[in-house]
């Protein structure tokens, strides 16, 4: 609740937010950029001074990233030793995790709402919490590009990010 806050309703950090999101859309205006996926690192010191003091260990890092309409992104990624908090900020989409912990790749997606797009938004629905040491990729969903905040545990300096590029889907969904 404190970090839906901040994203939605503190001015500095939504400003930050947008500015962000609009460095990272900027890169597929270049011809020579090929990636369905773009994503800036903020300040983290802007969001944890506004979090209460018991809360602010709990967040290290903040990138925001954007997803072209349709695509997922070309890599799955796990963060080793990091809790991630996702939450949709504009478009929708999902987040396809395996099971934490385990080298299993059967994904399963959960959609994340946009809170603007909705009456009377439960935040569960809005965010996306994957457990550290879990294999997951996002995946934007209907006709616009996907904007989103995430939130880790670990710092910029201790985050231990893995990514595989060129993966099969095997979804469970069914």
């Amino acid at each position: 609740e404190c970090l839906h806050r901040l994203v939605f309703f503190d001015v500095d950090c939504r400003a930050a937010i947008e500015d962000g999101l609009r460095r990272a859309s900027e890169r597929f205006a270049d011809a020579r950029y090929s990636s369905t996926y773009s994503s800036v690192t903020l300040l983290i010191e802007l969001f944890r001074k506004r979090l209460p003091v018991a809360l602010r260990d709990e967040v290290g890092l903040c990138r925001v990233f954007t997803i072209r309409a349709g695509a997922r992104a070309p890599h799955k990624e796990i963060h080793r030793n990091s809790i991630q908090r996702l939450v949709s900020f504009r478009g929708a989409g999902a987040i396809h995790s395996a099971h934490p912990g385990s080298d299993d790749q059967s994904y399963r997606p959960l959609p994340i709402y946009n809170p603007a797009q909705m009456d009377a938004p439960a935040i569960s629905v809005c965010w996306d919490v994957v457990p550290e040491n879990t294999w997951h990729f996002p995946e934007a969903r209907g006709n616009e590009q996907w904007f989103g905040v995430v939130f880790h545990g670990a710092s910029a300096e201790t985050i231990v990010d893995e990514y595989v590029t060129q993966f099969a889907l095997q979804d469970t969904t069914g």
